[in-house]
């Protein structure tokens, strides 16, 4: 089976051995160059797949990061109304101790 010649290419009969050889390998090497780019235009190519599963386990990290952040926050802000409680009775403490204090004095003995 004969494969049509490129246009303006020499006929095999006239090309000696090596330049059929040369011919043919240039010929290979622009198929799979074409090959490759159509490949790669429709995402298909060997690392796309790998990168993609990358890109979704990134993406899984960021949210489980988030997620985490929330809940920080939330226990921080739980703690803080934790020790705002405890400072405000601190406080009521401390007020009637100066209520006492500046009370009435006691009859010292």
């Amino acid at each position: 089976m004969r494969h049509a010649e490129p246009t303006g290419a020499v006929p095999p009969q006239s090309m000696s051995y090596q330049q059929f050889r040369e011919l043919r390998r240039r010929r290979e090497e622009e198929e799979q160059a074409m090959a490759r780019e159509a490949l790669l235009r429709a995402g298909a190519d060997r690392h796309s797949e790998r990168l993609r599963a990358l890109l979704a386990e990134l993406q899984g990290l960021e949210e489980e990061i988030a997620r985490a952040e929330n809940q920080v926050r939330v226990q921080m802000d739980a703690q803080l109304r934790q020790l705002k409680a405890i400072l405000d009775r601190i406080r009521q403490a401390e007020g009637a101790i100066h209520a006492i204090l500046a009370g009435p004095q006691a009859i010292r003995h």
